[in-house]
């Protein structure tokens, strides 16, 4: 067991996925008295001649986000945006690697009594959120604080993984062969 923090990313398989909506609902809640756009970040080549992504032809996920793992699995942040491309979310991680110091942490009050979630922007930027939902203001600070300061030395995956449909079996693959490096 790594005794460091990670950052993993995972492809879903389509923008129309059911956790992708159940991720996008969660982040509506958490942003509810902020701008929570459903845009998804993309870098300038993902798309052909015509405009269109891969996916937009059925050949590849077009989708992806990335999740802060504490050293025992437990997801402690995750991204406020949605990737385009692979590229694009590792390169925005290592770049708010470099950023921490700058993160700006705001505790919301969730859907209903008792809930509360926590939104870390830069520069008025939103870049990560809570995962779950805590009882009191208290926990969830301290939360927050351990996410922001797990995320600073957080070991950053080289591949994404994509996201299986529920019950369907994902292909063995040797353990030398990145899931989905480079792409989604």
């Amino acid at each position: 067991m790594s005794t460091s923090a990670s950052v993993v990313f995972s492809a879903f398989i389509s923008a129309t996925d059911p956790r992708l909506q159940g991720w996008l609902s969660h982040r509506g809640n958490l942003q509810a008295n902020e701008y929570a756009s459903d845009r998804v970040v993309r870098s300038p080549s993902s798309r052909d001649s015509r405009g269109e992504t891969a996916n937009d032809r059925g050949h590849a996920p077009q989708a992806g986000i990335w999740r802060l793992l504490a050293p025992n699995g437990r997801e402690i942040g995750r991204s406020s945006s949605v990737y385009g491309a692979f590229t694009v979310a590792q390169t925005h991680v290592l770049d708010l690697q470099t950023r921490v110091d700058r993160m700006v942490a705001t505790t919301v009050t969730g859907p209903s009594a008792g809930t509360h979630g926590w939104v870390m922007s830069v520069d008025d930027i939103s870049v990560m959120t809570s995962g779950r939902w805590y009882g009191t203001t208290s926990t969830t600070k301290d939360a927050c604080a351990g996410a922001r300061e797990a995320f600073r030395n957080a070991l950053v995956m080289a591949d994404a993984r994509r996201l299986m449909p529920s019950g369907a079996r994902r292909p063995r693959l040797p353990s030398s062969t990145p899931h989905l490096a480079g792409s989604w």
